[in-house]
C-alpha cells in the first residue's frame, strides 16, 4: 500500500504525539516515593578518662656539648718537633707529656745565661777584694802624704834661710801634689764601691732573669697536659718546625662537660624561680643510645638575637665518656612538679592549647594550658596540660581529627 505524501509527513509526527501523551499519562499515575532523609554522619574516636593529679614534666630540649675549660696549647720557643706522644682523641692525665721539641737549642743558650752569671759574680767578688786593698792601700797612701807635707814644710824652711834651692821645694810641692791626687783617687774608690756593687748586683740579676728564662723555655721544650682531658685536635707532627705562637695542640677538660640547650622563653620563669631557690633540676640526654645524665647549673647570661628564648648550662653528671666536644643530643629536662595536671599523647593536642571533651555524645573544645612533657611507664613521651575545668573522670578524645569542631559528633569504643 503506497502511502500519499502527506501521510508520509504526518504519520511520524503522529506516533511521536502518542507517546509523549503516553509518558505523561505515565508520570501523573505513578506512586509518590517518600523523600529521603540524610542522617548526621557520626565520628569514630578513641578517648582516655583522665584524673588531674601532681606530676613533674619533663622538656626535651635540643643542645650540643661544651666546655668552658679548653687549652690551646701554642709552642713558647722556636724549634723543631721531636715527637708527639698522644693522638686525637685519646684521654690524658695531668701532667702527661704531648709534644716534645728539639732542646739542643735552648741547652746552648741556659750554657751562655750560666756563663753569664758566673761572670757577674766573678767581678762582685774581685770588685769586694779590690775594696778591702783600697783600704788598706789608702792608709799608706795618707802616711806618705804626710811625709810628702813635711817635706814641702822643710824645704820650705830651708829656702827661707837660703839653705835650699827653689827647684828643691817644687819637686818637694810636685811629689806632694801627686801623693795627694793618689789619696783623693784612693778615697773615690771606696766611696764609688757601693755604686759599683749596686751596679753588679743589678746586672747579676738580670744575667739570672736571662738564665731563668732560658731554663723555662727549656722546659717548656716538653709540652704537657695541664689538667686532665681529651685530646681534641693536633696540629703538628715529628719533624715540623715551629714558631712561637704555632699552634701544637687542642685539649679539653673532660670532667668538665657542660651542654648547651635553648629553653623555650614560656619555661623560664618556672626553671628562673627553681634556680633562684636552690632546687636541682636533673636532666637527661642521649648520644648514641648511650645515656649522659646532666644537671641544670645556670642560664646563659646573653640571649640570642637569632631566636627567643635563653640558652641552659647542664653540667655532665655521669656518662661524659660518650659525650665527645660538640656533638649534639636531645636533653629531657626534669621541671619542678606540677597540680591538677593530666597526661594525654599528643595526638589529643589541637593547635598548642585546645583539647576536646565528651559531652553527650559530642566533642566539646576546652583551652588548656601546656605544662611540658612527660614519660610513662611504657617510656612513651606524653605531654601534660592542665586547665581547672578539667575534673577527675573527664573522656578526652585522644584522636586526631582533621576537621574537628566544637558540638561534632562521636561514637567511641565504650558506646
Amino acid at each position: 500500500m503506497t502511502l500519499s505524501p502527506v501521510a508520509r509527513v504526518l504519520l511520524p509526527i503522529l506516533i511521536l504525539a502518542l507517546g509523549i501523551i503516553g509518558f505523561l499519562i505515565l508520570r501523573a499515575t505513578a506512586p509518590e516515593s517518600p523523600p529521603m532523609e540524610v542522617g548526621e554522619r557520626i565520628w569514630r574516636v578513641n578517648t582516655e578518662s583522665v584524673s588531674p593529679s601532681t606530676m613533674a614534666p619533663s622538656l626535651s630540649l635540643y643542645g650540643h656539648v661544651t666546655t668552658p675549660r679548653t687549652a690551646n696549647l701554642r709552642a713558647a720557643v722556636e724549634a723543631d718537633v721531636l715527637e708527639t706522644p698522644v693522638e686525637e682523641g685519646r684521654r690524658v692525665a695531668a701532667g702527661d707529656v704531648l709534644v716534645r721539641l728539639d732542646h739542643r737549642e735552648i741547652d746552648f743558650l741556659v750554657i751562655q745565661r750560666e756563663s753569664d752569671v758566673a761572670d757577674i759574680r766573678a767581678q762582685i767578688s774581685a770588685e769586694r777584694l779590690r775594696n778591702v786593698r783600697d783600704r788598706e792601700a789608702l792608709k799608706h797612701d795618707e802616711a806618705l802624704l804626710d811625709l810628702a807635707e813635711r817635706s814641702v814644710t822643710r824645704a820650705r824652711d830651708l829656702f827661707e834661710r837660703d839653705a835650699g834651692s827653689q827647684s828643691a821645694l817644687d819637686d818637694a810641692r810636685r811629689t806632694y801634689e801627686q801623693q795627694a791626687l793618689a789619696v783623693n783617687a784612693r778615697r773615690l774608690a771606696l766611696e764609688d764601691f757601693d755604686a759599683r756593687i749596686r751596679q753588679l748586683e743589678a746586672r747579676a740579676r738580670r744575667a739570672e732573669a736571662q738564665l731563668e728564662d732560658a731554663r723555662l723555655d727549656l722546659a717548656r721544650t716538653s709540652v704537657t697536659a695541664p689538667f686532665p682531658g681529651r685530646i681534641a685536635r693536633l696540629s703538628v707532627s715529628p719533624g715540623d718546625r715551629v714558631r712561637v705562637g704555632d699552634p701544637l695542640i687542642t685539649l679539653y677538660d673532660a670532667e668538665a662537660l657542660e651542654v648547651r640547650a635553648r629553653i623555650p622563653a614560656r619555661y623560664l620563669p618556672v626553671v628562673r624561680a627553681a634556680l633562684d631557690s636552690g632546687e636541682r633540676l636533673s636532666a637527661r640526654g642521649e648520644i648514641d643510645g648511650e645515656s649522659v645524665h646532666l644537671e641544670l647549673t645556670r642560664l646563659a647570661g646573653e640571649a640570642p638575637a637569632t631566636g627567643a628564648g635563653v640558652e641552659g648550662l647542664f653540667r655532665v653528671t655521669a656518662g661524659g665518656e660518650h659525650a665527645a666536644l660538640g656533638r649534639f643530643m636531645t636533653v629531657h629536662l626534669k621541671l619542678p612538679d606540677e597540680q591538677d595536671v593530666v597526661a594525654l599523647p599528643f595526638e589529643a593536642l589541637y593547635g598548642t592549647d585546645r583539647v576536646y571533651r565528651i559531652e553527650d555524645g559530642r566533642m566539646r573544645a576546652i583551652s588548656v594550658v601546656r605544662r611540658g612533657e612527660w614519660i610513662d611507664d611504657d617510656g612513651r613521651e606524653r605531654v601534660l596540660v592542665h586547665n581547672p575545668e578539667i575534673r577527675d573522670g573527664d573522656r578526652l578524645v585522644t584522636t586526631r581529627l582533621p576537621n574537628a569542631l566544637d558540638g561534632l559528633r562521636i561514637s567511641t569504643d565504650a558506646d
